[in-house]
């Protein structure tokens, strides 16, 4: 009896959840987002010059829309990026695109550029929608990304964190 009363209890609480996400943006809007980034598995870099190295990433994203709904909320993401660092200059640059999903299956698409920069405690980039599926179809854009690396509790995994703050349209296809 508790156990079917628990497995009910789930099922409307997913059904709930899922509904909330089926809510149509707005053709336009403005967004503030918090996302987290963890790559579990980093690929030990290569060296293309003195004290240069590049590297390579896949991580996965979690986004949560500051306004509790709206694009991003309750999102996850992938990430494939590629980066150089230079160490004599302790300055990197970075370059990729990341796609999210919503509880739907809907995608949006991102790209994302952190020009050659100091390596520091914030780090900033520029991104882009560039589309994406369903609600998120013909998805146009600009995004400020302000990222910090955090140490991460998991030996070998790499974590961050950040805000992205931008907005968009929805370009009808």
């Amino acid at each position: 009896m508790k156990a079917s009363r628990l497995v009910v209890s789930a099922a409307v609480l997913a059904c709930s959840m899922s509904g909330a996400n089926a809510q149509p943006l707005p053709p336009e809007s403005k967004f503030n987002v918090t996302y987290t980034v963890v790559n579990v598995a980093p690929i030990k870099p290569i060296s293309i010059g003195k004290d240069v190295d590049m590297n390579v990433s896949s991580s996965v994203m979690t986004a949560v829309n500051d306004a509790g709904s709206g694009l991003l909320h309750n999102l996850a993401g992938r990430c494939l990026m590629s980066s150089i660092t230079d160490r004599a200059t302790k300055t990197f640059e970075q370059h990729g695109y990341c796609s999210y999903i919503d509880a739907d299956g809907d995608q949006i698409f991102e790209k994302v550029d952190f020009d050659r920069q100091a390596l520091a405690p914030v780090i900033v980039a520029k991104g882009q929608w560039i589309g994406g599926t369903g609600k998120y179809m013909g998805a146009e854009g600009a995004i400020e990304i302000r990222h910090t690396p955090m140490k991460s509790a998991t030996e070998g995994a790499v974590q961050g964190s950040g805000k992205k703050i931008g907005s968009y349209t929805l370009k009808p296809m």
